[in-house]
């Protein structure tokens, strides 16, 4: 037989690929984690972690319990929360950060968490500012560029942002860039914030001819109400000109401008099961959908 607390530890072996991070994450010592999985193994009749020097890997059988184990942390969490309700001890929250523009990408990742975890309450900081994760000002986010390297923070890579070319869709198809060679022979709106310094923001001001119209835009909202206007062409994120209405993409995506996200969290923040569980989700959604950030390729 076995009890709760050998499924946290399996859960926690799982995520952590470590003995010592495990035995942080579920708050005992790393013999105990190492006795408690043994003791599990033994009552499963199943191995379920390989052991080498560099940590544990999953075996088939723990990569197909994984998913059953969540629905156990689940309902014991459902569980503690509703006790929790029930004494008016306050209630879960997790902040998640990301670009305003990302809001609709979540909508299905928060309405499905919000069926599996109706106690736990999401922060929604729909915003530029780059929060500090260290100090804890936000638990999960989505952040562009750079990996954060402090051991503090987990990070997964997303799929990339695609970049492309958008123009007014109230333009005549005729009158637009069809290829990156032809964007200089229109005018052309330039993004003057700190995103204008990204390498295709520097290939768009070089593709600026002699005699060509330039507008500069101090931030993604001039931006796209010059493009809206029939005024000029400019770039922005497959994410932020393919659900505009009044913009269209004048050709797919140009890889070579990928920008890399990540998706990142305080470790200690992933050790509560509704935050690890949105974390995976959002991974696990944009895996799953990735040309809802990549755009079409060509």
């Amino acid at each position: 037989m076995f009890a709760w607390d050998d499924i946290a530890v399996f859960l926690a072996l799982y995520r952590e690929r470590t003995t010592s991070r495990a035995a942080e994450a579920v708050g005992c010592s790393q013999p105990t984690v190492t006795r408690r999985i043994a003791a599990l193994e033994h009552a499963l009749d199943l191995p379920l972690f390989k052991r080498s020097p560099t940590g544990l890997t999953p075996t088939p059988a723990a990569d197909s319990l994984y998913p059953v184990a969540q629905e156990v942390e689940r309902s014991i969490c459902g569980f503690t929360n509703e006790v929790a309700a029930l004494a008016g001890t306050g209630q879960n929250e997790i902040r998640l950060t990301f670009l305003d523009h990302f809001e609709r990408l979540l909508v299905p990742v928060l309405r499905g968490f919000r069926e599996r975890w109706p106690m736990v309450h999401t922060q929604l900081l729909a915003s530029d500012k780059v929060y500090d994760f260290s100090r804890g000002e936000a638990d999960i986010g989505i952040r562009g560029r750079s990996k954060p390297d402090s051991d503090d923070i987990v990070a997964t890579e997303l799929p990339p942002t695609g970049w492309t070319v958008f123009a007014s869709s109230h333009s005549d198809p005729d009158k637009r860039p069809r290829s990156p060679d032809e964007v200089g022979d229109y005018p052309i709106a330039l993004l003057e914030s700190s995103a204008g310094r990204l390498p295709v923001y520097k290939w768009l001001e070089q593709q600026a001819r002699s005699g060509t119209t330039t507008i500069r835009c101090s931030n993604y909202s001039a931006l796209k109400s010059a493009i809206a206007s029939g005024a000029a062409v400019s770039v922005l994120p497959f994410t932020v000109g393919h659900r505009e209405p009044d913009l269209v993409p004048c050709f797919p995506p140009m890889q070579e401008f990928d920008v890399i996200i990540y998706l990142i969290a305080r470790r200690a923040i992933l050790r509560r099961p509704p935050a690890r569980d949105l974390y995976d989700s959002i991974a696990a959604y944009f895996a799953a959908h990735p040309e809802l950030l990549t755009g079409p390729r060509a």
